[in-house]
């Protein structure tokens, strides 16, 4: 795992680079071999990292404010640990997030044609589907962070 060090934090980067290294990939392969690729579809990776974090820190923002948690004791380095039930949520999340940003680029394209199926034909009804279950995982995800944080340590 690649990591830096900002503000005194570790920062995981692992996700960037890969992102990254997608979009450099596709750019690449829209210069060389693919020309009637858009740019929205040769950015798509880097929309996919960037969107789901902002749809990650706003969903955990709203729910962390309606959730009502209780004051916990101030402890050095209290922190809820990702255990197993925590990380379906968060990768289902991300899956759905991913089909929901081809999806809106496919409409954005005006594309008529499906190259699999149903899932990724660019209809506005599986752009709303995938986005709102994308959210409602996310919504999920942040529960069971807050059912964490309440448990007695």
């Amino acid at each position: 795992m690649r990591t830096a060090r900002l503000w005194g934090e570790e920062v995981n980067l692992t996700g960037f680079y890969i992102f990254g290294i997608l979009t450099l990939v596709k750019t690449v392969l829209k210069v060389t071999a693919f020309e009637h690729w858009t740019w929205w579809r040769v950015l798509l990776p880097v929309g996919i990292f960037v969107g789901f974090n902002m749809a990650y820190i706003c969903v955990g923002f709203v729910y962390l404010t309606l959730a009502r948690l209780t004051e916990r004791a101030e402890q050095k380095g209290a922190s809820v640990d990702e255990t197993p039930h925590l990380i379906p949520y968060y990768w289902i999340s991300m899956l759905f997030f991913a089909v929901f940003a081809d999806n809106a680029v496919r409409w954005l394209e005006g594309n008529d044609t499906a190259y699999w199926f149903w899932l990724f034909s660019g209809e506005g009804e599986t752009v709303a589907i995938f986005g709102a279950l994308s959210v409602l995982n996310l919504f999920l995800y942040w529960f069971r962070v807050g059912r964490a944080l309440t448990e007695p340590d």
